[in-house]
């Protein structure tokens, strides 16, 4: 175990409960609040029930929000909130909802847009007066419990994270409520992501005893329950069991970052449009494989802990998991070609995260890793 000193904070305050997102009228600061949500959850309802059991609140919407969130979504959704005058922002959903009120809690108050602090931008946040609360309706991203943002910026054509203390939500609320009525489909991609984020911090060259705990866990809670919350959705043990993983995930990745995987992932949706699990799952295997170059005893104890003989059967595991799943494993499925790979390579690269891989991480080995999935 690496005993080297290390940091831990994680300064969110964890709420979990059935039904508890119904529940939060307590939680508000001052009477004006805006819930940022995509258009499913808007157009279905969810985003109305939860502003409606906020009683004598002034309650705003904005619903504007595309998977992959794009900075114009940002600076217009900061554009209501400060119309609104919010003085509570709630996030609801996936990623791309919690990633945008994250960013929009800070300019509320900070003005201006993202590019002022964000890709080139040389300003910087100053402390957020606006309450954030984020609920995730997935079992997945993490985002709830991490000060870190995704987004897609047109004028630079890429996806580039953006990291700040102000960033951490002042409360996450886990409802396993929230994650009944989601489709197979993306009960597996979000959940695939969840295990992404785990083993990313567990290998991770930033790794520390705190998050390998946390992530051994999280691993093996998702390997027990996904498919039964996938064949089963009205499973409501498997849900709970999938949303506290993930949350677990969030939590050991928000002290490490992720690795190439997530690196990779990033020209994968921008330029072929993958769902962010799909996209981060496609190369889980090929990285398991890759990752034994810097980590082979921690991926042996990994496996070993996870019921697997070594890492190259983990690996496969996962592969027949994502297979049971009707997941992508073969990029070709997302429709990239040969010619293709030496520029997702290229891009990938430019993350820094890229460089927490425990392997050799550039142009040639980086293509080899994504011709061997192609």
């Amino acid at each position: 175990m690496n005993t080297k000193n290390f940091r831990f904070h994680m300064p969110v305050a964890v709420h979990y409960g059935v039904g508890i997102a119904h529940n939060m009228t307590g939680r508000i600061r001052g009477e004006r609040v805006m819930i940022v949500c995509d258009p499913f959850l808007y157009q279905s309802g969810v985003a109305e029930k939860l502003g409606g059991a906020l009683e004598g609140k002034t309650v705003s919407y904005f619903s504007g929000i595309e998977p992959n969130p794009s900075t114009v979504s940002v600076d217009a959704c900061a554009e209501a909130a400060r119309a609104a005058r919010a003085e509570t922002v709630i996030g609801v959903g996936g990623g791309s909802a919690m990633d945008v009120a994250k960013v929009v809690a800070c300019l509320v108050t900070n003005g201006g847009s993202i590019y002022d602090y964000y890709a080139g931008g040389t300003k910087r946040f100053g402390p957020r007066a606006v309450k954030l609360i984020l609920i995730p309706t997935t079992a997945g991203t993490g985002s709830e419990v991490t000060n870190v943002g995704v987004y897609t910026n047109p004028r630079a054509g890429v996806k580039m994270p953006f990291v700040t203390d102000e960033f951490w939500a002042d409360e996450a609320l886990i409802d396993p409520e929230m994650t009944y009525s989601l489709p197979p489909a993306v009960t597996a991609s979000t959940g695939m992501d969840a295990f992404c984020h785990a083993i990313e911090a567990y290998w991770n060259k930033e790794s520390q005893p705190m998050c390998d705990f946390l992530a051994m866990g999280a691993l093996k809670t998702i390997l027990e329950n996904i498919k039964a919350a996938y064949d089963h959705p009205d499973d409501t043990a498997a849900r709970g069991a999938m949303i506290t993983a993930a949350l677990v995930a969030g939590v050991a990745f928000s002290q490490t970052r992720t690795t190439g995987i997530h690196a990779v992932s990033f020209p994968l949706t921008t330029e072929f449009h993958a769902s962010h699990g799909a996209a981060c799952s496609i190369t889980l295997p090929a990285f398991i494989r890759a990752a034994k170059q810097g980590a082979a005893e921690k991926l042996r104890v990994l496996a070993g802990y996870l019921g697997y003989a070594d890492a190259g059967a983990l690996a496969d595991g996962v592969e027949a998991l994502m297979r049971s799943m009707k997941m992508p494993v073969r990029l070709r499925e997302l429709g990239v070609r040969e010619a293709d790979i030496p520029h997702i390579a290229e891009v990938g690269l430019t993350a820094a995260i890229i460089q927490l891989t425990p392997a050799e991480m550039n142009q040639e080995t980086v293509e080899a890793l994504l011709r061997s999935i192609l």
